[in-house]
């Protein structure tokens, strides 16, 4: 892999971070990026895929959002392909209600809780609370996210545009030899930027 997704991208100026180092960045970028707005306080949440740690995302959300606006967001970025279910979880694996708001789940920095989507071939996230910041947006909103990681062809080192959802470990083609592939071309999805890659029948 050519590129392991340890930089991203903030949202609010386009700077390139590491992600060790965004939070502070975002922390510094929110409260700017209001330019006039009324400023609230707002939860900073580090959201990470629970297997696949190239795939992480900062969201901002106001402390009274409710879990069931972040798992919609969790969807719409990251997750959603035919209307499963999902649900948030500490990691003793006890239900947390989607009424519950962020306040009464993170009521510290480092608390941390499970997210998992599709319980058949599920994909799972670790969502973290980083701390607490001032900006603008109530709902959850992506402040900061992975540089799409860049997978090379299995057989040629070209960049991979598909994956294939029989292979076990590899299936990565390029365009070229997407329609050689042992499996079909009917196996390949679109190599995109989520943990949800060849899976069920996520395109992204």
């Amino acid at each position: 892999m050519k590129n392991s997704g340890s930089f991203g991208v903030c949202g609010l100026c386009g700077v390139r971070k590491g992600k060790a180092a965004m939070t502070a960045h975002l922390k510094q970028c929110l409260p700017s990026a209001a330019n006039g707005s009324p400023r609230i306080p707002v939860m900073l949440l580090r959201v990470k895929a629970a297997y696949a740690p190239m795939y992480w995302m900062y969201v901002a959300a106001g402390c009274d959002a409710k879990l069931g606006q972040l798992d919609d967001l969790l969807r719409g970025v990251w997750l959603e392909c035919c209307d499963h279910m999902s649900e948030f979880c500490t990691t003793a694996r006890q239900e947390i209600s989607m009424s519950r708001r962020l306040r009464e789940v993170f009521y510290r920095q480092g608390i941390g809780m499970k997210h998992v989507y599709d319980f058949g071939t599920s994909t799972e996230l670790m969502v973290y609370c980083a701390g607490l910041a001032e900006g603008t947006s109530v709902k959850p909103v992506v402040a900061a996210r992975n540089e799409p990681p860049v997978w090379p062809c299995d057989i040629c080192g070209e960049t991979a545009s598909s994956v294939c959802v029989e292979c076990y470990e590899g299936g990565f083609c390029c365009i070229q030899h997407a329609e050689d592939h042992d499996c079909g071309e009917e196996m390949l999805l679109p190599v995109v930027n989520s943990p949800r890659m060849g899976v069920c029948g996520y395109t992204g």
